[in-house]
Parts: structure tokens; C-alpha cells; sequence
């Protein structure tokens, strides 16, 4: 009898939905279903928001990518035919090799994929895990103990901690990416592990993967309301609303 095996993707949307709304999922089935294989179709460079719980990663590879916008569950203006056609074919794949158990797939057939919840929210693990060779490209290339990242435009200096805006993050890691092996989202992930606390406005991954991996984000100059800011914080993670960036360390350090 061959083994058993959920199915996850292919995944056409944008890159929030999946780490909010999609891949959580599967980190959950995981855990609590070890035994069956998890096997995820999506883009190369968002592997390791499934990570080390994927059995086997599976690119989509999709033409033209970037003229199209992603937006909630799908690609604006993309052909809705081939996307049933890239699902069908890593379901029959698939169904040869292992006895499928489900295969989720966002529906975004109609306004379906704007429905921010088709998979289970209470069922939603964001232990995001890259797989070993982004954990060792950051530890090799990063050796304080006492890292912060930043969003775009903050700016922080200081001699207790390392202070990395997110641009020269992307900068520095350049080299070592290759969207087999190592993915920016993977190199991101593991680096914000590290860190003490970051530095975010919320508009970027930055503070949005923070809060979700628990660590305390600073959130100097806020622009959102207070609903919103819970709408992204399913954990509660401690989010330091203040003034100056200067005034959220010195909370962070009286508190944490």
C-alpha cells in the first residue's frame, strides 16, 4: 500500500496570504499527522515558509510572473484555466506515487479569493523552520548575539545591538541565494529568529513575520488602529507602540 500523502498548492497569491493564511495549515497537519508525507507545490523562493516540515517541495514555475499582481488568494488577469491545469497535473503526479489524503488548493473562482479564511484558523502553526542551509548562511554570516532588523527608511544605531536595515539585509545575502537550497524568505525568517526585536512600520514582512514568530516588534509612528494591528497578531506578541524608536528600545529593555 503506498504511503499516504496531503497535497498543498500550487499556490498563485500573494506572499502575506501564504504565510498568513496557507502554510500555517500545513506546519499544523504536519505536527499533528506525522506519519503522512506533506508535499507542497509553490514558488521556489517561498520553500521555507514550509521549510523543514515539507517532505518534498515542488516549484511552480509560472511565465511571465511578474507582469501579473498578486492579490489575496490569486493573480489578477491570469488565465484561471491554467491554473486548474497546473493543480491537475501535481494532483495525477502525485496520486501515482502516494495515496492522496486531501489536497488544498485556495478556490478563487469568483470573489472566493478575497475569503481570507478557507483553511481552518484555529488550525494555523506559524513555527516558519527554513530547512539547515539558510540557518547556516545566516549563522555563518551573522555572529552577534544581539541582532535587530529594520524596515525600509528606519534607520537605528547604537553599540549594545547590530542594527540591520532590511536593504542591506537584501544586499548582503544577495550572493547566497539560489531558490533551491536557500531562499531570501528562508534567510529572512531564521535572521528574525535571531533577533532580540525588530523594527517595523507593519507595511513590510518584516514586523508582519515578526509578530507571527513572537518577536517583540517596535512600532514607532503608529498609522494603523489597534483592531488592525490585532487582525496581524494571532499570538499577542508584544508590539512597543511609541514615539521615537529611541523610546521603544528603552520599553523594550525596562520590560523584556
Amino acid at each position: 500500500m503506498p504511503n499516504k500523502a496531503y497535497l498543498f498548492g500550487p499556490f498563485f497569491g500573494e506572499l502575506s496570504w501564504e504565510y498568513f493564511r496557507f502554510a500555517p495549515y500545513m506546519i499544523h497537519l504536519k505536527k499533528t499527522e506525522p506519519n503522512i508525507k506533506m508535499v507542497v507545490m509553490t514558488r521556489p523562493e517561498r520553500f521555507d515558509l514550509y521549510g523543514q516540515y515539507a517532505d518534498i517541495l515542488v516549484p511552480l514555475n509560472i511565465q511571465n510572473d511578474d507582469m501579473y499582481k498578486q492579490q489575496a488568494f490569486k493573480m489578477l488577469g491570469y488565465d484561471l484555466t491554467t491554473c486548474q491545469r497546473y493543480s491537475d497535473i501535481f494532483r495525477i503526479r502525485y496520486k501515482k506515487k502516494y495515496s492522496v489524503v486531501g489536497h488544498f488548493v485556495p478556490d478563487f473562482s469568483s470573489l472566493r479569493y478575497k475569503v481570507k479564511w478557507q483553511f481552518p484558523r484555529q488550525k494555523m502553526d506559524y513555527d516558519f523552520t527554513p530547512r539547515q542551509a539558510n540557518m547556516k548562511s545566516i549563522n555563518n554570516m551573522f555572529k552577534s548575539q544581539k541582532l535587530v532588523i529594520t524596515d525600509e527608511g528606519y534607520s537605528y544605531k547604537t553599540e549594545k545591538y547590530n542594527v540591520v536595515n532590511i536593504e542591506d539585509f537584501k544586499q548582503w545575502i544577495g550572493p547566497t541565494i539560489d531558490n533551491k537550497r536557500i531562499t531570501y524568505c528562508g534567510c529572512l525568517i531564521h535572521f528574525i529568529k535571531k533577533s532580540n526585536f525588530v523594527i517595523s512600520n507593519l507595511k513590510s514582512d518584516v514586523g508582519k513575520l515578526a509578530i507571527l514568530l513572537g518577536i517583540p516588534m517596535i512600532y514607532p509612528y503608529r498609522t494603523l488602529t489597534y483592531d488592525q494591528v490585532s487582525l496581524l497578531n494571532p499570538l499577542n506578541t508584544p508590539i512597543i507602540d511609541c514615539e521615537s524608536i529611541l523610546e521603544g528600545v528603552e520599553i523594550y529593555e525596562n520590560n523584556f
